[in-house]
């Protein structure tokens, strides 16, 4: 009878054998890997562009719709903090008054008081206006500007205290010539002119009342590695029974923000003022999203 052959592996054969799945199976797992990191990867660059776009247009909106730059100041015209006055136009509570509006007169901003943003603290309650590392310095809360100096440059078309701003540190008499409304100048049309004495010069607007249309600023800021927009209310949302510049909601934009930049450009006579805005998101694993742009303050009204 003939002998069967057998065959099968040898001992080095099998060996080989389970050396050369490993390698392949190592090759695998690091290709498969490796796409699984780039894809964590590109998630994470696309959230970074998706906040870091979302609030850029937030700023840059706020700036073409606003009639007022408040911050950086042009004696720091590069900061972590941008200020504009109130968009006309908004009216969260939709009531048909826009909330820049304080009184419903259809006037904005025209009869506030020494404190021009109604909010009971040198400049803007909780920011440093003047960067100089302090929040609302001093005891003066008619310091609108942090400069040290309350009151010293009402809005009289001339910038008299030479900081490169026009009326933005004015006092109860907005345009500071001790007369109710403007001198000599029947500002409501009723007849008479420049009526009220003593405390009434502060009624800027002849309406009989006094301080009640102050500026409502919108304001957006770093809080930690987070960059937050504040915007004023016209509601009492702190609960104090008063509706005034201490109402605002604060929402985040965007997260692990490591570079948040305003410049304030320098302007000559009669043009336009313009912003630069940087924004730079880096996520915890390393990618990083940088967006820039330049606006022109009102640009959109």
């Amino acid at each position: 009878m003939a002998k069967r052959r057998e065959s099968g592996f040898t001992l080095v054969e099998l060996l080989v054998a389970v050396v050369m799945g490993a390698l392949l199976m190592a090759a695998l797992a690091g290709l498969v890997g490796g796409a699984l990191g780039g894809r964590e990867a590109a998630r994470e660059r696309v959230e970074l562009g998706r906040q870091a776009g979302f609030a850029l247009e937030r700023m840059t909106a706020a700036l073409r719709g606003t009639r007022r730059l408040l911050l950086p100041l042009p004696t720091v015209p590069v900061r972590d903090v941008l200020a504009v006055a109130l968009d006309e136009g908004a009216d969260l509570d939709g009531d048909g008054v826009a909330d820049a509006d304080n009184d419903g007169d259809g006037l904005f901003d025209e009869d506030p008081s020494y404190d021009l943003t109604n909010d009971l603290a040198p400049g803007i309650v909780g920011i440093d206006d003047d960067g100089d590392g302090e929040i609302d310095e001093g005891t003066n809360t008619g310091d609108d500007d942090e400069d040290g100096v309350f009151s010293e440059d009402p809005d009289n078309g001339t910038d008299d205290d030479g900081d490169g701003l026009v009326g933005e540190d004015s006092w109860g008499d907005l345009n500071g010539d001790a007369e109710a409304g403007v001198a000599g100048v029947d500002d409501d049309g009723d007849g008479t002119i420049d009526e009220g004495t003593g405390n009434w010069t502060g009624n800027d607007d002849e309406d009989e009342e006094l301080d009640e249309d102050w500026l409502d600023p919108v304001v957006f800021f770093l809080s930690g590695a987070v960059l937050v927009e504040r915007m004023p209310v016209p509601w009492d949302e702190n609960g104090d029974g008063l509706v005034d510049g201490r109402d605002y909601l604060e929402n985040p934009l965007a997260e692990n923000v490591s570079l948040f930049q305003v410049e304030r450009i320098a302007n000559g006579s009669g043009r336009a003022v313009l912003v630069d805005l940087a924004l730079t998101l880096t996520s915890p694993g390393g990618e990083s999203v940088d967006l820039q742009t330049r606006v022109r303050v009102g640009g959109g009204l």
